[in-house]
């Protein structure tokens, strides 16, 4: 009897966290509601609080699960032989899961505002995505000097990146072609995008301070929602990180919502503005996306505030997020077009034009997460350390 009620309880619990892992994919986690959950299994609210008493734990237990995940593929991966059969490993999981996903196995939640947890909650996911991290970055070896260190953590960085970008773009393709992808995908990971000497700039897009009062909430904005997320990114809290009144940013600014529109608006911006200023030098296109690349890294380390991470689409409404994602989407083929030039005229690797955008996007978002790390360097050292995974690869 007892294992038949164990039996109960773990079936009708994974079905919540299914449901809820929808949810959150679809309306990111301030869309996942327990009555929401408890009317798509046509439960009670009080039967859904049973395994999971306030909304946080549900959301919390998603990401866990999405993070289990992640850590027993990487767990696998790493006892392939060498750092390209652990690269290839760790795709070819991702690759799969969205396979048996089309089957109709269940989703697994996109983590995104973890920060907004409770720390009782949030510590123990934090600690598992620092095992993460040092699982992939334990793919590579590099040595053991710091410099050694240092690449093995931007290689997997980087890696980690481009599969958690995965999501943006997998629904594009049919499951047949998911096979020449991750050949591909791993082609690109391994030689990079260049067949010849890029050119760079690092000039930073923006002023360092800016006058303008909506530019420093939108400056302000940016680095607390990639901080702690759309829900953890309170308005009180970036009116005192700007040392004004709440009242000064409902003068600029209608809602919050509008407040991650406007930050959105501000990265496109400064993503064309980098592509407008190295096609502006013209020659080869390589030399374009080198120049631009390098910029946009620049921007990601020295920056007043880094571009929005891909993360916060979570927290749109979907109408809002599909416009942004639509927008994305045009600054991705911008992208793919420079790199589909630059293998015309020899100074790109012959790769997968569109697959190849998005790598680019991916590798970008993820330059964020050494701010910290770049802060202390040489500006040109910094991005030279990292723009080595777009040019010549992560091994």
């Amino acid at each position: 009897m007892r294992r038949a009620t164990t039996s109960k309880f773990t079936r009708r619990r994974d079905e919540i966290l299914n449901v809820a892992s929808e949810l959150i994919n679809s309306g990111g986690a301030r869309g996942m509601t327990l009555t929401a959950v408890a009317k798509e299994l046509d439960l009670d609210t009080s039967s859904v609080t049973y395994y999971f008493p306030k909304k946080d734990h549900l959301v919390a237990a998603c990401v866990e699960r999405s993070h289990a995940w992640l850590h027993d593929a990487a767990k696998a991966a790493a006892e392939e032989s060498d750092a390209r059969a652990r690269v290839r490993s760790l795709l070819a999981a991702h690759f799969d899961r969205y396979a048996r996903q089309r089957g109709g196995a269940a989703r697994l939640a996109i983590v995104s505002d973890v920060h907004s947890l409770d720390p009782d909650l949030r510590a123990p996911l934090s600690q598992r995505f620092r095992e993460i991290v040092t699982l992939v970055r334990g793919f590579f070896d590099f040595g053991d000097s710091e410099a050694g260190r240092l690449r093995a953590a931007m290689s997997g960085i980087a890696l980690l990146s481009v599969v958690y970008w995965m999501s943006a773009w997998i629904d594009r393709y049919l499951e047949s072609d998911f096979e020449r992808l991750k050949e591909r995908l791993l082609a690109q990971l391994e030689h990079g995008f260049s067949a010849a000497d890029w050119a760079s700039d690092l000039t930073l897009l923006e002023d360092a301070e800016p006058q303008d009062a909506q530019a420093r909430f939108l400056h302000a904005a940016t680095n607390q929602i990639n901080l702690h997320g759309y829900r953890g990114a309170s308005v009180a809290g970036i009116a005192a990180v700007l040392g004004v009144s709440i009242g000064s940013f409902y003068h600029h600014l209608e809602n919050k919502d509008d407040l991650v529109l406007a930050c959105f608006r501000r990265s496109f911006d400064l993503i064309e503005a980098a592509q407008a200023r190295a096609g502006a030098h013209g020659g080869a296109y390589g030399d374009r996306l080198g120049r631009m690349v390098d910029m946009l890294i620049a921007l990601q380390f020295r920056g007043t505030s880094p571009l929005l991470r891909i993360s916060a689409y979570q927290a749109l409404p979907p109408e809002l997020r599909i416009q942004m994602l639509n927008h994305t989407g045009r600054v991705t083929r911008h992208m793919s077009g420079l790199i589909a030039d630059g293998m015309a005229d020899g100074t790109v690797r012959a790769t997968d034009p569109a697959l190849g955008g998005q790598t680019l996007m991916a590798m970008l978002d993820g330059a964020a997460e050494l701010r910290t790390w770049a802060a202390r360097r040489p500006l040109d050292k910094a991005v030279v350390a990292y723009s080595r995974n777009i040019r010549t690869g992560i091994f």
